[in-house]
């Protein structure tokens, strides 16, 4: 160990020491508790509701179809080694693949866990990332080192990772600084309101449990004029299902159930809808709810998407990987995303052009705009 380590590993001894207690001492080298299921999140959210699911997978699209790439010293290398790992991280997933994955598990769930495979024939650098369920992942705090290892539990037995080994993103959770908590979480109850209303709609039309209504005559019928009515009104009802009956006079019709539309079926659906959507910030056009959409609003409605939604979870993203991974590759390596061929952002790109533009005529050099702009041109560019 050389002199400079030494000293570095002498400062974060003594910060060690000096860090707040986050919790109880009984507490520390125990597995945390966690009060949401991923698993769950996923079989009554997202397989069960329309709304849930078109969010999830719009976000889980738009964030894979970004890529990332690996920059040196401030310039994109594409012969870099963790390049080639983000090119191919799994002998099955793409990289692709696992940004959807990481996508889903967060909005979902509210964590996301990457194992980190090495090979001591590489140095000990990773050379595979493996996505793991998040349910079989618990983190072990430790008032020394935040985190002490993971515990990854596979049903047959319980298995050890080192934290130096996981990538951990989370979505914060206030009350936990060790486990995420899932946008899903706050809007369980809208979503499972949603649900039980498709539920009952279904159930209503396929086998309502009260009559639609009654024919009542305005006079005695005989037997055999009673049996022709009950046999025009089946005929009609098994052929035309909700077209208009035809009867002759002196005949009401008396409603003795309320229609799907009576209950405001649709209506408390809509309101359900815009809950949702706004919860994982989706703009209602992004999924295809277009009932007050304009071709000019949709177009700001996928901006809105872009510039709120994905590009703080892509920013969360990557400053995660380039904690937990980049850094191992030495602190001059960083992944960006490259959001240039995004269409809804071409037109922030115009104005950011403009502004690069009367910086330069202001007297900054072209390496500074692009710095300040994050314009994503090469170093050696400017």
């Amino acid at each position: 160990m050389n002199v400079f380590k030494k000293v570095a590993k002498g400062l974060q001894v003594e910060a060690n020491a000096n860090r707040p207690r986050l919790m109880p001492s009984y507490r520390s080298g125990k597995p945390q508790f966690k009060d949401w299921d991923t698993e769950r999140a996923i079989n009554e959210g997202f397989k069960v509701s329309t709304y849930v699911y078109s969010c999830v997978y719009r976000i889980m699209k738009a964030v894979a179809s970004v890529p990332l790439k690996v920059y040196e010293d401030g310039e994109y290398n594409p012969e870099h080694p963790l390049q080639m790992l983000l090119d191919d991280p799994h002998p099955f997933y793409s990289m692709q693949d696992i940004m959807e994955r990481m996508a889903a598990h967060l909005y979902l769930g509210g964590n996301s866990i990457i194992q980190i495979i090495r090979l001591e024939s590489k140095g000990g650098l990773p050379v595979e990332l493996f996505p793991l369920n998040p349910d079989k992942v618990s983190p072990v705090p430790d008032q020394a080192t935040f985190i002490s290892y993971y515990e990854y539990n596979i049903g047959d037995k319980i298995e050890r990772l080192e934290a130096k080994d996981v990538i951990h993103d989370m979505f914060t959770d206030p009350a936990n600084p060790y486990w995420g908590m899932s946008p899903l979480q706050a809007a369980a109850m809208i979503v499972d309101t949603d649900v039980e209303a498709v539920k009952w709609n279904k159930v209503t039309m396929q086998n309502r449990a009260v009559t639609d209504g009654v024919f009542a005559f305005k006079h005695d019928l005989t037997g055999a004029q009673y049996k022709e009515a009950k046999e025009h009104v089946r005929e009609q009802y098994s052929a035309k299902g909700r077209g208009p009956w035809v009867l002759g006079n002196e005949v009401e019709y008396i409603p003795m159930s309320l229609s799907p539309t009576e209950m405001d079926f649709i209506e408390s659906r809509k309101m359900t809808r815009e809950d949702i959507c706004s919860i994982f910030q989706v703009p209602p056009p992004m999924v295809g709810i277009y009932d007050k959409a304009t071709l000019s609003n949709i177009e700001t409605a996928r901006k809105i998407f872009w510039l709120d939604g994905i590009i703080p979870y892509l920013k969360d993203v990557l400053d995660t990987l380039n904690k937990s991974l980049a850094r191992e590759f030495g602190e001059n390596v960083e992944i960006k995303a490259d959001t240039s061929m995004v269409k809804a952002l071409q037109e922030n790109l115009n104005e950011k052009v403009e502004a690069a533009y009367k910086f330069k005529q202001m007297g900054w050099s072209l390496e500074e705009i692009n710095e300040r702009l994050d314009l994503g041109f090469p170093k050696s560019k400017g």
